[in-house]
């Protein structure tokens, strides 16, 4: 049983992201981090997780589907969500889930559709072309999307 891996990140501005340990341990691989749901921090979600993943050993693919999956969760958290976003991942029995949750109070207002079509959109698309399960739950103080991948683990 491995224990509870955690990445950090000094915060570009002034206080550095909150980490904290899931609570039970459970038998596989997890990670956790707390963000602000701020486009500047999408690329640190990603690169958090490309490093894990390879602490953890994962082949190069699925890493590379995490972190796209990771990119296109926390970049609609950042876009679409509240103040915090915290990303977790565990790893067991070679399927890797992926949650990213934006929570606290609303700080800004919802966007509007006067975006170009041709840029938004086709990310989620292939969030659902890679993954085996995609969960949603929205909540009073936010959202959490889970997705489950299948890794190279279990196709060995």
């Amino acid at each position: 049983m491995s224990s509870p891996t955690l990445w950090a990140t000094t915060r570009p501005s002034t206080v550095p992201p909150v980490v904290r340990p899931r609570p039970r341990q459970v038998p596989g691989h997890q990670a956790l981090v707390a963000l602000p749901a701020e486009i500047p921090w999408v690329p640190v979600a990603r690169r958090g997780v490309s490093a894990v993943l390879a602490q953890w050993r994962l082949p190069s693919a699925d890493r590379a589907s995490a972190e796209l999956v990771v990119g296109e969760l926390a970049a609609n958290a950042a876009e679409h969500g509240r103040c915090d976003m915290t990303v977790y991942l565990s790893l067991h029995a070679g399927l890797l889930r992926i949650s990213v949750t934006h929570s606290g109070a609303a700080v800004r207002p919802p966007t509007t559709q006067d975006t170009d079509p041709d840029e938004h959109g086709r990310g989620l698309t292939i969030v659902e072309l890679l993954a085996q399960e995609i969960r949603v739950h929205q909540g009073p103080l936010g959202r959490r999307v889970s997705v489950a991948l299948p890794t190279a683990a279990a196709k060995a």
